[in-house]
């Protein structure tokens, strides 16, 4: 049986007075006694938090990597400078590329402080651009993603959407048997860390990537865009 202090007063002399907590801010609840440790600590339940997203309390950088992929159709031909490069040459079910997972929650914030492009088509000297949204493009109202077309990107109509551009260094052919590549950073051109803020209700940027330099590309050839995401 558990004995309880039924003492009025302490060694001093000065009269014990027991503190009750509650259940309810007004009272209402059920009350309870604090509980301490022999050295007068009070005790309190640690509560386990699950693995997820949320940031609570971090203090080191949130960086994720995020890799986008696409076999580029090339179907029709050698590349003009300032086309659009992509998978498909069908001007009514093309899409832009997508970057998946750029912030921890819907709305969120985010920083891209690195990109490194990689094509598996050979001894290319090819500059790249990408055409960063927040939200599907529109363009004039006709969907306008379409392979080794001119770009149209960004239209007027999609102000709202576009977050910015970053102009990858240019390539360098460095020889038949090996894969065109190039990357941007703080220290190379290209205007990184480049800021952004997803949509509403969304965690995925959206892009277009244009060639600003005339080339060729072999025909569904993958095309490997490597994002290093800050979350915020």
């Amino acid at each position: 049986m558990v004995t309880y202090n039924t003492d009025l007063f302490d060694i001093h002399g000065r009269v014990i007075r027991p503190i009750v907590s509650n259940t309810a801010k007004d009272g209402s609840g059920t009350p309870y006694f604090p509980i301490v440790d022999s050295d007068g600590h009070t005790q309190v339940d640690v509560l386990a938090i699950t693995a997820g997203d949320n940031r609570i309390g971090i203090v080191r950088p949130d960086m994720k990597e995020v890799r986008v992929s696409k076999a580029i159709d090339a179907s029709i031909g050698a590349y003009t400078a300032g086309d659009m490069v992509n998978d498909d040459d069908c001007c009514t079910t093309a899409v832009p590329w997508q970057i998946a997972g750029a912030a921890n929650a819907v709305g969120g914030y985010g920083a891209i402080w690195g990109v490194r492009l990689f094509n598996e088509t050979m001894n290319q000297a090819v500059q790249y651009e990408i055409i960063l949204f927040n939200a599907a493009p529109v363009g004039s109202g006709v969907i306008e993603f379409t392979d080794n077309t001119p770009n149209v990107h960004p239209h007027p109509a999609d102000m709202a959407k576009h977050i910015d551009n970053i102009l990858l260094p240019a390539s360098i052919a460095r020889g038949a048997a090996i894969a065109t590549y190039t990357k941007a950073s703080p220290s190379t051109s290209g205007g990184l860390p480049l800021f952004y803020k997803c949509a509403v209700a969304s965690t995925t940027l959206y892009f277009v990537l244009v060639t600003r330099t005339a080339y060729t590309q072999v025909a569904t050839n993958d095309i490997e865009l490597k994002f290093n995401i800050e979350h915020y």
